[in-house]
C-alpha cells in the first residue's frame, strides 16, 4: 500500500540527500502553534500542534514521538480541510468540486476528444454567491467543466484548487461545455470573490491523510520545524518534563500516553523518553537519551532500562490524576537478579514485551558479567557455608537451569532460520510480481532476536556448566 494511503501518515526527519534537497527548497512555509480546538480534533485529542501554510493550503503536524531504535522524531501530518484551512474569500464554488481524471478513448465511441480528458466537476454555485454573479453555471445536462483557474490546473488536487480560490479576491475560470453533436464551446468567466466579515471557527475544518507539497516535505527534512514542535509539546501540561538526578546528573523524564485502538485499528502504545537536556529547549538532536515503549501492561516495577550507558531498574512510576502528565519516577541501579539466571531465565524478560536486539544483547552480556562476577566472589563462601540439602538443590537448579538456556538459544536459532527463509521466498515472489506487473507481498517485521544473543545464552551456559562443576565437587564432599 502506498504510505499516503495508510490511516496514520507518519513523517519522520531526513538525513543525507534529502536534508540537502530540503536546503534548496523554495516556498518555504510559514507556521504557527496551532488552536487547541484545531488540534484536538486528530486522533487521540492531542492538545497541540503546528500550522503550516504552503502556496498549495494549510496541514497540521501534531502528535510528535520518537523511533525507540533511531531516535528520530516522527508525527502525524493532516491537510486542514474546511473553512479553518481557507483564506478569507469565498466563490461558491468550494464545497461542489471534484476531480474527473482523463480517460482513454474507446476505438469504437463517436464522442469528442473533449470527452476523455481532464477536469474539475462542479455544482451550480447557490444564488448571490460571487460565482453564480459572474455566470458559472451548469448547462441543462451537467455539460459544464472547468479546465483551468487562472492559468493553472493545479495538478488536479482539487484541494490546492480550493485554497487558491479562497486566498485569491478576484479569479479567472476557463470552462468548457462538452459536445454531444457539434464541437465543445469555451467561455472565461471573471469571478469576484466575495470576501467573509465573520471570523471563522477554529476547529471549522476537517483533517485527512494527505501527501504533503513538495515544499512542505523538503521543509520537514530540517531539524527546525522538529525543534520547534518538541517546544510546542513541552509547553503543554500533559508532556511537560519531569527533572530528576541519575549518577549525579540532570535528566528530565516524560511519559507519552498511548491512544486506544479505533474503527478495526490497533491500539497505538505510550512510550518513556529520558532526555540529557530539557526538551523544553527542543533540543532533539543531541538531548534524546532513550525511548522506551509502554509495554501492553504498562510500566510496571522492576523493569530494566537502559540509559546512556548504564543500566537502571524501573521503581515507580505515577502520572497526576488532573493532568495525566508524569510526576514521578523512581530508578535504581540494576543489580542482576541471580537465582534467575541460575535457573536459566533470560535476562530480556525485564524488558517488558517487543524489546530491540540491540537491548536484549546488551542485557544478556550484563547478566552474563554479573553471573561470572558471582562465581568469582560468591559461590566459594557459599558453597563453604552450605550443608547437604540446599547444595543438592544448588546442583538440580543448575542443572534445569542448563537446559532451559540450552532450548532458549535453539529456539532463537530455529526462529531465525525460519524468517530467513520466509524472507528469501517474498524476494522471490517479489521477484516475480515485478515481472509480471503485480503488487510485490510487503516485508516481514524486522527481526526481535539475533544470532548474538543465542550466543550470548550459550555463553552463560557455560557459564553454568563451570558453576556446576564446582557445586557438584562441593557435593560430592559433603556426601563422604
Amino acid at each position: 500500500m502506498h504510505i499516503w494511503m495508510v490511516r496514520t501518515l507518519a513523517l519522520t526527519l531526513a538525513t543525507g540527500a534529502a536534508a540537502q534537497d530540503a536546503s534548496r527548497a523554495s516556498d518555504t512555509p510559514t507556521w504557527e502553534p496551532a488552536p487547541a480546538a484545531l488540534a484536538q480534533k486528530a486522533p487521540g485529542h492531542p492538545p497541540y500542534g503546528m500550522v503550516m501554510t504552503t502556496p498549495t493550503g494549510k496541514f497540521l503536524l501534531t502528535g510528535l514521538t520518537f523511533n525507540p531504535r533511531t531516535h528520530k522524531p516522527e508525527a502525524h501530518l493532516y491537510r486542514i480541510n474546511g473553512p479553518a484551512g481557507w483564506g478569507p474569500y469565498r466563490s461558491g464554488l468550494e464545497r461542489g468540486l471534484s476531480h474527473s481524471p482523463a480517460r482513454p478513448r474507446p476505438s469504437d465511441n463517436a464522442l469528442h476528444n473533449t470527452w476523455y480528458e481532464d477536469y474539475f466537476l462542479f455544482t451550480t454555485p447557490a444564488k448571490g454567491t460571487a460565482a453564480a454573479e459572474a455566470g458559472l453555471e451548469q448547462s441543462k445536462y451537467d455539460l459544464t467543466r472547468i479546465y483551468g483557474v487562472d492559468g493553472s490546473t493545479f495538478k488536479w488536487d482539487v484541494n490546492a484548487l480550493v485554497y487558491h480560490i479562497t486566498q485569491s479576491p478576484r479569479i479567472e475560470v476557463k470552462a468548457i461545455k462538452l459536445p454531444i453533436f457539434f464541437g465543445p464551446s469555451r467561455a472565461t468567466y471573471t469571478i469576484r470573490n466575495h470576501r467573509i466579515d465573520r471570523p471563522v471557527a477554529d476547529d471549522d475544518a476537517d483533517l485527512v491523510n494527505a501527501p504533503p507539497a513538495e515544499s512542505l516535505r523538503a521543509w520537514l527534512g530540517r531539524p527546525q520545524p522538529w525543534s520547534d514542535l518538541l517546544k510546542l509539546r513541552s509547553a503543554k501540561a500533559l508532556f511537560a518534563p519531569l527533572p530528576f538526578d541519575l549518577a549525579d546528573q540532570k535528566r528530565w523524564a516524560v511519559l507519552i500516553p498511548g491512544q486506544p485502538g479505533q474503527e478495526n485499528q490497533p491500539r497505538v502504545p505510550g512510550a518513556l523518553e529520558i532526555w540529557t537536556e530539557d526538551p523544553q529547549s527542543g533540543a532533539f538532536e543531541r538531548g534524546l537519551a532513550a525511548v522506551y515503549t509502554e509495554p501492553a501492561e504498562g510500566f510496571r516495577p522492576g523493569r530494566a532500562l537502559l540509559i546512556g550507558d548504564t543500566w537502571q531498574r524501573l521503581q515507580a512510576v505515577t502520572r497526576d490524576p488532573a493532568t495525566g502528565r508524569l510526576i514521578q519516577l523512581s530508578l535504581q541501579p540494576w543489580v542482576a537478579n541471580i537465582p534467575a539466571l541460575l535457573d536459566g531465565a533470560a535476562g530480556a524478560r525485564e524488558l517488558g514485551s517487543s524489546p530491540t536486539p540491540q537491548l536484549q544483547e546488551s542485557l544478556e552480556q550484563r547478566c552474563n558479567d554479573a553471573l561470572i562476577e558471582w562465581k568469582t566472589r560468591t559461590l566459594p563462601r557459599l558453597l563453604a557455608s552450605q550443608d547437604l540439602a540446599p547444595t543438592e538443590e544448588l546442583v538440580i537448579r543448575i542443572e534445569k537451569g542448563v537446559l532451559a538456556l540450552d532450548l532458549g538459544a535453539k529456539g532463537i536459532r530455529s526462529r531465525l532460520d525460519a524468517q530467513t527463509r520466509v524472507e528469501a521466498e517474498r524476494k522471490a515472489q517479489a521477484e516475480l510480481a515485478a515481472k509480471e506487473g503485480k503488487t510485490p507481498p510487503q516485508a516481514a517485521p524486522s527481526a526481535t532476536e539475533s544470532e548474538r544473543l543465542a550466543d550470548l545464552l550459550d555463553q552463560r551456559k557455560a557459564i553454568l556448566m563451570a558453576i556446576l562443576g564446582s557445586a557438584k565437587l562441593a557435593l560430592a564432599n559433603l556426601r563422604r
